[in-house]
């Protein structure tokens, strides 16, 4: 699929054309009148639509047929980075079923830049191409376009956003495609081997601890959660040595003085809540509590792929967590790799676990600023739902970083108290930490357990994406079940970071 700059739409040569057309049925300017005026008719005739609902016109001409895409865009003044982007994924898949070959998107340049607009329609494209049906051997009703071509209407070429769009758009499908493999077909073992193929293709070093090793330095947490499991856990690293010091990398470390950035995310193939057994009504989304660990992945991915010049470390800490007669038990005390002890009160409190000591890990590799992605509570569920990210962290101006990160992405992240109170409940009687505290503030609670694992100098922020990773239902823009958050938004983080080398 080849990506390119047309100064404006050609309905001969095209097999369809998407466009946004804001509440009032107006079209986004820089189109030719007739294109324009077909295009507000047709807006007009359809009525008043739910945002991002996508309403096909058939433009006949002499010799060919064009279908025009209307999407609904909501307000003028709200259309932005990720509206753009979700707009143009929703008039991908209203092409579904179709045999579009040429497609044409419009980008609204007044009200977004060219770089902007550019990137958030690519993504778009690759985004609405993604379909969780992997495993149906029947053939497909709804089939997605065989696009060959993408006219981007614009009056000059952004081949910079061409491929960021292109790298972070194939990042988030790959990060869903994880989430969406059942856990029989995705063990720990089974996703290192997926990541060992990524890395390989990236040119990221790449290094799989088991748990021997794991053992050998000390994640005692780590490991305490994969006890249940005939599944041997897996530590995935990876590193991108994208500011190299003269001499090059040490074996095994990172080039220059440490990293600038590392990933850590939580990567449950499988979570049963081990002994504090979960119910058994939507135990089988479960298989997605690898969101964190896929989404780290695929951001180092696309970072490697962009040649930022930093040092990015990306950490995956991977087990199943099932009961069984070897499964930690609620009241055991496990030393962590930090050396803080930690009594477990529930074993369904179980990322937090892994976490810890992959956290204090990346400090000891000599990560200045951390990130943590996991979908950690069904408490930021209810709070947020799927709209917004939990977002905790120190120091504030850290935190205000990773959140203008995700604004720049056109991904919603909500700051969250993270304050002593909460640490408090933290403490245990019996050991140094709890793992559980109650329901009440228990996001708050789950970030304050794993910011004990670093060291107070170290910049942290932790992406709670219990809510927004998976949808519950469908949407205009995207089938329901796994998104790829919050990939754009660490790689949009990397790149604020390397603008300021």
């Amino acid at each position: 699929m080849h990506f390119r700059t047309s100064p404006e739409p050609d309905l001969d040569a095209l097999d369809a054309l998407i466009l946004p057309v804001y509440k009032d049925a107006e079209a986004p300017p820089g189109l030719g009148s007739d294109v324009r005026e077909l295009a507000e008719w047709v807006a007009r005739e359809s009525g008043p639509q739910k945002l991002f609902t996508a309403v096909t016109h058939l433009h006949r001409a002499k010799d060919s047929a064009t279908r025009l895409v209307i999407v609904a865009a909501g307000r003028r003044e709200d259309y932005d980075v990720e509206r753009a982007r979700q707009a143009v994924s929703a008039g991908v898949r209203a092409l579904w079923r179709s045999t579009t070959t040429q497609l044409g998107v419009v980008l609204d340049l007044e009200a977004l830049d060219l770089e902007t607009a550019t990137q958030a329609a690519v993504e778009g494209v690759i985004n609405g191409l993604w379909r969780p049906t992997t495993h149906r051997t029947g053939e497909e009703e709804l089939q997605p376009p065989p696009l060959e071509d993408v006219h981007l209407i614009a009056p000059d070429d952004a081949p910079t956003a061409v491929a960021r769009g292109r790298a972070v758009g194939e990042a988030v499908n790959w990060a869903r495609s994880m989430a969406n493999e059942p856990s029989n077909l995705l063990t720990p073992s089974l996703l290192a081997e997926r990541v060992g193929e990524l890395a390989k293709a990236a040119g990221l070093q790449y290094e799989v601890l088991d748990e021997e090793q794991c053992r050998a330095l000390g994640m005692n947490t780590f490991l305490s959660v994969a006890r249940g499991s005939d599944e041997p856990a897996r530590f995935i690293v990876l590193r991108h040595h994208g500011r190299a010091a003269e001499g090059g990398a040490a074996e095994g470390g990172a080039a220059g003085d440490g990293y600038d950035l590392a990933l850590v995310g939580k990567g449950i193939t499988f979570d049963s809540g081990g002994i504090s057994i979960k119910p058994a009504e939507d135990m089988h989304v479960m298989k997605y509590d690898m969101s964190g660990a896929a989404a780290v992945v695929a951001a180092i991915n696309a970072i490697a792929q962009l040649g930022l010049p930093l040092n990015v470390l990306a950490v995956a800490p991977c087990t199943e967590n099932l009961p069984g007669g070897h499964a930690t038990k609620p009241g055991d005390v496990i030393t962590s790799l930090s050396g803080k002890t930690v009594e477990v009160i529930n074993t369904d409190a179980e990322g937090r676990l892994v976490l810890i000591d992959a956290v204090t890990y990346a400090e000891s590799e000599g990560a200045a600023r951390i990130v943590d992605v996991a979908t950690l509570t069904g408490a930021i569920r209810i709070a947020l739902g799927s709209y917004y990210t939990g977002l905790f962290g120190r120091p504030d101006s850290f935190v205000a970083a990773v959140r203008r990160a995700g604004e720049q992405a056109g991904e919603r992240l909500w700051p969250m108290p993270l304050s002593d109170e909460f640490r408090d409940e933290m403490k245990s009687e019996v050991a140094d930490l709890r793992n559980s505290a109650g329901r009440p503030g228990s996001a708050s609670k789950g970030a304050a357990f794993i910011e004990a694992g670093l060291s107070p100098e170290v910049e942290w922020a932790h992406l709670d994406i219990a809510g927004s990773a998976w949808l519950e239902e469908e949407r205009p823009f995207s089938p329901k079940g796994p998104q790829g958050t919050p990939v754009r938004t660490l790689v949009s983080l990397a790149e604020s970071l390397a603008a300021k080398q």
